[in-house]
């Protein structure tokens, strides 16, 4: 059997990636005194997409990452604005070179299935990376299958479970699952280990 392949979204349960990673940021801005990223939040809780994409594209637009990352989820999922892939993976790159470990992320999704870009194993592994060293679970995940088999990146199983042992500890069960079915069957040349594969289930 082999490992599993890598996970483009936040959640195994198919949640859409924009609303899923949206929320995410949203809720882990700090409490701030009432201004365009704030307002544009309570706008987006309210479903007033289009006023959210309003206040955020001034913040946007003088380069504050957090908007252009917010921008490219309603850009992602077509939420007050027309869907568009291309202005999507924009204002994810725009979020993504000032460091954004999310929009990093979802840039790298983006490039891992094709969508709104040609696909490439490559530039996905090198945006996961860029996350990955942030401490980003997802990532980290991400970016070990793609050691696993070699795909962008040249295969290497020991970071591969050096990369989910990094996720698995932050929680992420998927890196979990990975690692107790690595030593369960023996897999990535690791031999067999029960003790191992108990303490990640």
């Amino acid at each position: 059997m082999q490992v599993p392949p890598p996970q483009t979204s936040t959640a195994m349960d198919r949640t859409p990636l924009p609303r899923l990673f949206l929320l995410v940021l949203l809720l882990a801005v700090p409490p701030l005194a009432a201004g365009p990223l704030e307002d544009g939040k309570q706008a987006f809780r309210n479903g007033d997409y289009q006023g959210a994409r309003e206040l955020w594209q001034l913040l946007a637009d003088d380069g504050d990452s957090r908007a252009q990352y917010n921008l490219a989820l309603l850009y992602h999922g077509g939420l007050g604005v027309e869907k568009d892939l291309g202005e999507a993976r924009r204002w994810y790159t725009l979020a993504a070179q000032q460091g954004n470990a999310d929009a990093q992320y979802n840039l790298g999704v983006l490039y891992a299935q094709g969508l709104g870009v040609m696909r490439s194993n490559r530039e996905a592994a090198l945006w996961w990376r860029q996350a990955a060293a942030q401490g980003h679970a997802p990532a980290q995940f991400n970016l070990g299958v793609m050691y696993a088999y070699g795909r962008g990146v040249e295969k290497d199983a020991g970071m591969a479970l050096q990369l989910w042992e990094k996720s698995a500890r932050q929680g992420y069960t998927d890196a979990a699952k990975a690692l107790a079915r690595v030593y369960e069957e023996g897999l990535l040349g690791v031999e067999k280990d029960p003790d191992a594969a108990a303490r990640w289930k």
